[in-house]
């Protein structure tokens, strides 16, 4: 069987609201992306005309409709074994089939597409900013259940080595986005008997498709959470975020949240407050309406726009915090 008739196949087997986005994402009637020229490619998948710095119109590729289909034909060629399983990263797709096309048709070296924001991980702005769509279309595709990443991509979770399940009460959980401070994270693990996991930031929706499927082995279905991050507006937004994503109906679960940098007292102590502390008023402009409405929101340190690391915490501190929360919340 082809990837063509599965293809109808799938789509017969398909919700209604499904459908709906496919057809809006997904050009469905292309051959397979491999076989066109980059002239028909413009053609299929035609972005804004933009102008150069020589003045001169040009067309441009719609990089967002373009890696949907090709996602999308990459999956229905791996449930008809034309396609081998990735069994790596996100970035193994990337490396293994996206990237060779985006040189093959002189795309990635050329910026046709959208202005492109993201920061030099690279070396390549034009390549972040395409890994970064590649990472959030996968994303859409998981969360509207079309697939998962364990599925017949067979892609593996980065970051497994970074969480530990409660082994009496694997439901109470404490997340950091400090990869740096696992350490602490299997102190309270071991103590506490609860699950704890370290991050990077924000975990992606691979490792967090993983980590619920751990949870959902030791039949937690509610969810206790606390979260140590940045005192700040990023460090916010990742804390919930992580909860967010808990309770995304893919994974399913009910999530009652703590921030436990929100009082920042009750974990730092005053001088090292005073003298580790950021001013947020300095950061970009386009950030300063975040710092504003997170002010608004959490206080920043005593009214004002500083914030402070979580590396700067008294630990001593974190742990009767996290003691404190832990028995309120096994009482209630």
């Amino acid at each position: 069987m082809s990837w063509k008739d599965e293809q109808k196949k799938v789509l017969e087997k398909l919700t209604k609201e499904q459908k709906k986005w496919l057809y809006r994402k997904v050009d469905l009637e292309v051959d397979s992306l491999k076989k066109y020229t980059t002239e028909e490619l413009y053609n299929i998948f035609p972005g804004r005309p933009k102008v150069n710095a020589q003045g001169v119109k040009v067309s441009t590729l719609n990089d967002s409709r373009f890696i949907y289909t090709f996602i999308w034909q990459c999956w229905l060629m791996t449930k008809v074994h034309e396609l081998p399983p990735m069994m790596g990263n996100l970035r193994t797709f990337w490396y293994k089939e996206l990237r060779i096309l985006f040189i093959k048709h002189n795309l990635l070296d050329k910026d046709e597409g959208p202005p492109v924001r993201a920061r030099y991980r690279s070396g390549n702005a034009r390549e972040d900013y395409i890994l970064d769509r590649m990472s959030k279309i996968f994303d859409q595709f998981v969360l509207r259940a079309f697939f998962r990443f364990q599925g017949e991509f067979k892609f593996q979770d980065p970051r497994e080595s970074f969480r530990i399940i409660g082994r009496k009460n694997p439901r109470f959980i404490f997340f950091t986005e400090k990869e740096g401070l696992f350490w602490f994270c299997e102190n309270v693990a071991k103590k506490l008997g609860i699950t704890a996991i370290a991050s990077h930031g924000e975990p992606g929706l691979l490792t967090m498709e993983y980590f619920a499927d751990e949870l959902k082995k030791r039949k937690v279905k509610n969810i206790l959470l606390a979260c140590l991050t940045d005192h700040d507006p990023w460090g916010y937004n990742i804390a919930e975020g992580f909860k967010e994503k808990l309770e995304e109906t893919v994974f399913g679960f009910s999530v009652k949240f703590t921030n436990l940098s929100k009082n920042i007292y009750d974990i730092y102590e005053p001088a090292v407050v005073e003298e580790k502390k950021r001013d947020l008023s300095k950061v970009s402009a386009k950030k300063q309406k975040q710092v504003k409405a997170w002010v608004e929101e959490t206080g920043g340190i005593n009214g004002e726009a500083y914030g402070i690391h979580a590396d700067n915490a008294n630990f001593e501190k974190v742990w009767k915090a996290i003691e404190k929360w832990y028995k309120n919340e096994k009482k209630g």
